[in-house]
């Protein structure tokens, strides 16, 4: 019984004793955390600091303060590489963890951030989301409001202003609504209105909210985000047309802000001396914005026209080597721009806005309780009515298309005698001036024309035409309009349609073409055209006639 009783004093005592160390190590992170932010204390100090507190988490096994200490590490760590590695790590020991008031919440969202600086901008937005249901799980209304603002961030690289708009001013509301106001963060927010509104030409609004910025600085004696208002005001007055005081308030504020913020103030700074006539300062900072993408790999959409005032700027000069480079970077900017930004539309309409909506809906449901089966039962009805319509409409449209493919086909593969056109002159009165001999001689040529497959020549014109038929421009027009019935670029074209329809059933090489290889090789200067003449002519798209070729040939094999 002593040993028992022993036993239990040990085990009670021993608890109060873990009970005790795991409260101290929990104030610790606590105290480490102000720290280390303190943007006061060296990088290298805070390193040290927090690896201390690491190894004291570690022997504790305990994955919450282990996972707290590695998103320290990630959140001082100015290397990318490093900063990913460390948020990975956070993640992998706080993930699992159930109850706690901050983490994998924290840990998400700076992954997000650690994304973001990579330009992954899908898997920042995910992980954005991610941190922002675990926030709106525990009602941590602060962390929703800060995901919002990093969500508005991504709305308005897309220029979706009005949603944007919205966010911040949530967030802006949520901040003045609080006793102890952000202002850090207060500022940021209105610095994103302004951004926006002149983005969106709303200059009063801009100059408005510009003003509030600058005012701030005053009533807090504190720098903060001052420069970035006095940009944008310069800014603004660019849109205004005031070149020569955007110019002023630019280059006052240029210097204190950020690499990629001084990139936007140089776009409008170079196009303010552009508009002045001061090409050479212009082509200078224009020059300054590839150089940073170089540098970064990344470029706000709107800073493209960069690369519009360079290429053309090579053409003037007669430099076509500065034009072919400048126009393989705007190429490039171009593919980064689709490749991350349309991720970006569809994800936020999907997995954001979408969801928002439907919250929104089914709290609508909710007050109006007495409609609900109403409501309910007419939208199936409307979505099944709808469903209907497009199933039905496609299988139409199916046929459609497959009565035209096999008359197309038909068509190609019947064998007609060619008949020699003696149609008689005086009963075409378009060409009554032209001699029937004429007439004649030059249909015989057009017929030799066409076996000869001139018509594939790239950019033919009607002046090249007459010359190979022995006419004139005037006389070969006339005699395609009457006696083909159609203009001249359309007579080409359906010649050259006639032609590739042929090719793309009898030869397998041409099967395995690209559409804009098969529009080269019939004679058209572009696929547009090609796709433009085609559907013209056929009433298909060339990649489903394409598609029920190839198709056809697999089921003969």
């Amino acid at each position: 019984m002593r040993k028992l009783l022993l036993f239990g004093c040990l085990f009670f005592i021993g608890m109060i004793l873990h009970s005790q160390e795991k409260d101290i190590l929990g104030d610790e992170v606590i105290a480490l955390k102000k720290k280390v932010l303190d943007r006061k204390v060296p990088i290298e100090t805070a390193a040290i600091l927090i690896y201390d507190y690491l190894e004291k988490a570690q022997q504790s096994n305990r994955k919450e303060l282990i996972g707290r200490a590695y998103y320290l590490l990630s959140v001082k760590n100015t290397d990318l590489q490093k900063k990913a590695q460390f948020i990975d790590s956070a993640l992998f020991y706080t993930k699992e963890i159930k109850g706690d008031s901050l983490f994998p919440m924290k840990a998400y969202f700076h992954k997000g951030v650690s994304l973001r600086l990579e330009n992954d901008y899908q898997g920042a937005l995910d992980k954005y989301i991610l941190a922002e249901s675990l926030a709106k799980a525990i009602g941590n209304t602060g962390y929703q409001h800060h995901v919002k603002f990093n969500i508005g961030l991504l709305k308005r690289r897309l220029g979706n202003y009005e949603e944007a708009v919205k966010l911040f001013k949530e967030c802006q509301a949520y901040e003045e609504s609080k006793k102890d106001m952000n202002v850090a963060r207060y500022e940021n927010i209105l610095f994103q209105l302004s951004s926006i509104y002149y983005e969106s030409g709303q200059v009063a609004k801009c100059s408005a909210i510009n003003l509030q910025g600058i005012q701030l600085k005053l009533k807090k004696d504190k720098l903060g985000l001052y420069y970035n208002f006095v940009v944008n005001e310069g800014i603004n007055l660019h849109i205004k047309e005031q070149y020569e005081s955007s110019i002023d308030s630019i280059e006052k504020g240029v210097i204190h802000l950020k690499e990629s913020h001084q990139a936007i103030a140089n776009l409008y700074l170079a196009k303010s001396y552009y508009a002045l006539g001061k090409k050479e300062k212009a082509v200078f900072l224009f020059k300054e914005i590839d150089s940073f993408f170089n540098k970064t790999q990344d470029l706000f959409p709107p800073l493209r026209e960069s690369y519009e005032y360079l290429i053309k700027n090579a053409k003037e000069e007669k430099d076509k080597e500065q034009q072919l480079y400048y126009t393989e970077q705007l190429l490039e900017v171009d593919s980064m721009i689709h490749a991350n930004y349309k991720y970006l539309v569809n994800t936020i309409v999907k997995k954001y806005d979408i969801p928002e909506l439907i919250e929104s809906r089914n709290n609508l449901i909710t007050d109006l309780k007495n409609d609900k089966k109403q409501i309910i039962i007419g939208s199936i009805l409307l979505v099944l009515l709808i469903v209907g319509l497009m199933l039905v409409y496609n299988y139409k449209l199916k046929q459609k298309y497959q009565k035209r493919y096999n008359l197309i086909i038909a068509q190609s593969n019947t064998i007609t005698e060619e008949i020699t056109i003696t149609k008689d002159a005086e009963l075409q009165p378009v060409i009554k001036d032209i001699d029937k001999d004429i007439v004649q001689e030059v249909l015989d040529q057009l017929d030799k024309f066409e076996q000869e497959k001139h018509y594939l020549t790239n950019q033919i014109s009607l002046k090249e035409v007459a010359k190979i038929v022995n006419t004139n421009s005037k006389y070969l027009s006339k005699i395609i309009n009457s006696y083909k019935e159609k203009n001249f670029a359309t007579y080409i074209n359906d010649l050259r349609i006639d032609y590739l329809i042929d090719r793309m059933q009898h030869d397998p090489i041409y099967r395995k073409y690209t559409i804009r290889a098969i529009a080269e090789e019939g004679g058209f200067s572009n696929p547009e055209g090609f796709f433009r003449a085609f559907q013209k002519k056929t009433g298909l798209k060339p990649s489903y006639f394409l598609k029920k070729i190839k198709e056809s040939q697999q089921k003969k094999q």
